[in-house]
C-alpha cells in the first residue's frame, strides 16, 4: 500500500489496483503468493491493527533515519476532516504530528479525538521523543506550564506562542512592546531622550523582513527582550523564560487594475484604509487575520533574527506536510473512518520517502515531480523500499 501511495494512487482501491498490475515485478521482492488482497481485505486489515503499535513501528523506522536529538522539533496538529462521522454534533479527529523543521520529516503521529484533547495529547507526545538539546515549538494551545516543564526536564528547549487564549500574558506583552519599541525609537532618534523602560532597552533587539510572492505582499516585524520579570505569569509557574518576543505580521492581497498593472496600496495606506480587496484591516492573533500580532516566549536567550527563524520555520510544517498531505495525497478528501489512523500513518511512509528522494535529487522540486518519477523508474522503489534507506546520524 504504501508503494502505490509513492506512485501517486491516493486512495487504498486504487493502491491495489496497482500493485496487481505490477504483481510480477512486486514478486521479485516479496512473496505475495496468494496475489494482492482486495479492497474489503486490505480494508478489514487495517481497521483491525492497533493504532498505538503501529505509529511506535513508525516511529522505530522515522528514528532509523533521523534522531529527534538536537533540532528543530515541530508539534502541531491536523484535522481529518472527511473522516468525521455523519451525525450532529460529530467532532473532527484529529493528528498530532512531529516534524523535523530542517528536514521536513515527520518522526511522529498520535492520534486524538478533536482539537480540546490537543493540551492533553502533546505531553503524551513528547514523552516518546529523544528532546536533549532540541528546540520544540508548538503553537499557543501548548503554552502551557507543565509542558515547558516537560519539555526543560527532558533537556530540551521550547519557543511557545502566546495569544489571546492567555489573555493577560497576551495584554502585558502587547503593552509592553508597545512602549519599548516607542524607547528604541525614540533614543535613536534622539540623545537627550529618557526612556520609559531604560533596563528593558539594554536587552532589547528588532529585526524587520519584507518579502514579495505570487499573491501578496508580506512584512514582518520581530522584537525581542532578554527579560521576562515584568510577565504576572512568572511568579505563577513560567519559571523556565528567559525571553518574551512580539510578533507583527501584515500580508496585503496583490491587487491589479484591468491592464493588470499593480496597484496594492502601500504599507501604511493598507494599514490606515485596507485595500479593495480588504476592507480596513483589524489586527488580532488569529493566523487567518491579515494584521496578525502574537507573543513569543522561550527558555532560550536569542535574538530578534534568532526568533524570526524559528518562528518561520515553525510554519514550514503548513506548506511542507499539512498542504502536501491535503493537496498531493488528498488526505482532507479520505472517508476512511475506522482504518484512518492506519491510512494516515501509510501516508507519511510514502511522503518521507518521497522528501528523502528529493533530498537526494534536487532536481525534482516538488512532491508531485518525485512521485512521477517514482511511477516512471521502478529502480527508484528498488532503492527507496527493499533496499533500506541511509540514516543521517
Amino acid at each position: 500500500m504504501v508503494i502505490g501511495f509513492l506512485v501517486g494512487r491516493t486512495s487504498l482501491r486504487r493502491s491495489l489496483a496497482w500493485c496487481g498490475r505490477h504483481l510480477e515485478w512486486l514478486r521479485r521482492h516479496m512473496a505475495l503468493e496468494n496475489g494482492i488482497a482486495s479492497p474489503p481485505t486490505a480494508c478489514r486489515l487495517l481497521c483491525h491493527i492497533d493504532g498505538y503499535l503501529f505509529g511506535l513501528a513508525f516511529m522505530e523506522w522515522a528514528g532509523e533515519i533521523l534522531s529527534t536529538r538536537g533540532i528543530h522539533l515541530v508539534i502541531d496538529g491536523k484535522a481529518l476532516r472527511a473522516a468525521t462521522e455523519k451525525v450532529k454534533g460529530a467532532r473532527t479527529p484529529m493528528l498530532m504530528n512531529a516534524l523535523d523543521a530542517a528536514t521536513g520529516l515527520v518522526l511522529a503521529q498520535l492520534p486524538i479525538q478533536d482539537k480540546e484533547c490537543e493540551i492533553t495529547a502533546i505531553p503524551e507526545l513528547l514523552k516518546l521523543l529523544d528532546l536533549r538539546e532540541s528546540t520544540v515549538t508548538i503553537d499557543a494551545i501548548g503554552t502551557q506550564t507543565n509542558i515547558m516543564g516537560q519539555i526543560i526536564k527532558a533537556g530540551g528547549h521550547f519557543v511557545l506562542t502566546v495569544k489571546k487564549n492567555q489573555p493577560m500574558a497576551y495584554e502585558e506583552i502587547m503593552h509592553l512592546f508597545e512602549e519599548v519599541s516607542a524607547d528604541y525609537r525614540k533614543v535613536r532618534e534622539c540623545a537627550g531622550y529618557q526612556p520609559k523602560h531604560p533596563e528593558m532597552l539594554e536587552k532589547y533587539g528588532e529585526a524587520n523582513y519584507f518579502e514579495k510572492n505570487r499573491s501578496r505582499y508580506e512584512y514582518r516585524y520581530y522584537k525581542i527582550c532578554n527579560e521576562s520579570s515584568f510577565l504576572s505569569r512568572v511568579e505563577q509557574g513560567w519559571t523556565f523564560i528567559k525571553s518574551v518576543g512580539h510578533v507583527r505580521q501584515i500580508r496585503i492581497p496583490l491587487e491589479r487594475d484591468a491592464q493588470g498593472n499593480d496597484i496594492t496600496p502601500d504599507l501604511e495606506t493598507f494599514i490606515r484604509q485596507g485595500s479593495v480587496r480588504r476592507r480596513k484591516p483589524v489586527p488580532g492573533d488569529e493566523s487567518n487575520r491579515d494584521i496578525q500580532d502574537v507573543g513569543m516566549v522561550s527558555d532560550l536567550n536569542m535574538t530578534a533574527e534568532e526568533m524570526g527563524r524559528i518562528k518561520r520555520n515553525h510554519w514550514t510544517v503548513e506548506n511542507r506536510l499539512h498542504h502536501v498531505l491535503d493537496d498531493t495525497f488528498r488526505e482532507d478528501r479520505s472517508p476512511a473512518r475506522k482504518s484512518k489512523n492506519s491510512l494516515a500513518l501509510i501516508r507519511k511512509f510514502a511522503y518521507n520517502i518521497l522528501r528523502l528522494a528529493m533530498m537526494n535529487d534536487p532536481r525534482n522540486k516538488t512532491m508531485p515531480e518525485m512521485i512521477d518519477r517514482f511511477a516512471d523508474d521502478h529502480s527508484l522503489i528498488e532503492e527507496y523500499v527493499f533496499s533500506g534507506i541511509a540514516s543521517f546520524y
